[in-house]
């Protein structure tokens, strides 16, 4: 990298490439499904760890313009797009915690122009609770996310998005939209989303929510998927997440 006071995305591209694994990589294209047909057809990786590309976005991320980490997020490269997207979680963070409302709206509005880009479940769900979920928090009139939720043309990634950033709302006591963005996605076919929701309903059940995840259980424990209900009530005691299993085999 440079030892000036920019880095740009070429030299951080640079730097991951030099860690590529080979046997790391052809893990990689089994675990995020990059077969023909299925959800990560395409993908491009190097073999290179998540700690790895934590080591390379805490040297760089304060020296890396949201412009280069723009860059990064567009690259072919499952890595890089991974580098880019925790650099941008990185400015997210500092401009929360310096109320910097502009940076935030600058951050978000390219984040979701980006969407295309944020392509696979490790990609989501490392920057949407950060990025999406602090804007939500920041500004609860804002509705986009519902859109993605909403629109039957939304992708898989764009609604994985929209219920994996409330995750950081939960944590601000916004149960309403975690129960309305899980109710829509009742019905949707993707396995991907059924885990995602099923995560947050049982985020919610920890976090303060337990007689909402309830209700919502007892409203809906006959549509909910398997996998969405094995997730939602994975915490609960063993005889209680018994009693749900059942009655969902029941219906």
């Amino acid at each position: 990298m440079h030892t000036s006071n920019a880095i740009f995305a070429n030299d951080i591209e640079l730097t991951i490439r030099q860690m590529q694994n080979e046997k790391q990589r052809e893990v990689y294209m089994r675990f995020f499904k990059t077969k023909k047909g299925e959800y990560g057809y395409g993908d491009t990786f190097l073999g290179v760890t998540n700690p790895q590309v934590r080591l390379v976005v805490r040297e760089a991320w304060k020296q890396t313009s949201t412009e280069e980490a723009t860059k990064l997020i567009t690259s072919q490269i499952h890595e890089v797009r991974l580098c880019g997207l925790l650099i941008l979680t990185k400015k997210m963070e500092q401009a929360v915690k310096r109320a910097n409302d502009s940076e935030m709206r600058h951050i978000f509005e390219l984040y979701i122009s980006l969407h295309k880009h944020i392509n696979n479940w490790d990609l989501v769900d490392l920057s949407a609770n950060i990025i999406a979920g602090f804007w939500e928090v920041h500004h609860p009139e804002e509705h986009r996310l519902d859109e993605w939720i909403d629109a039957s043309n939304s992708t898989l990634w764009q609604k994985r998005i929209a219920m994996i950033s409330t995750w950081r709302l939960i944590r601000y006591g916004r149960y309403d939209e975690v129960v309305a963005r899980a109710t829509k996605l009742l019905n949707s076919n993707e396995d991907l989303l059924h885990k995602a929701t099923g995560w947050m309903l049982r985020e919610l059940g920890k976090n303060g929510g337990m007689d909402i995840l309830l209700s919502f259980l007892e409203n809906n424990v006959q549509k909910m998927p398997s996998v969405m209900l094995r997730y939602a009530v994975e915490k609960l005691p063993p005889q209680e997440r018994k009693y749900w299993l059942e009655r969902r085999k029941a219906s």
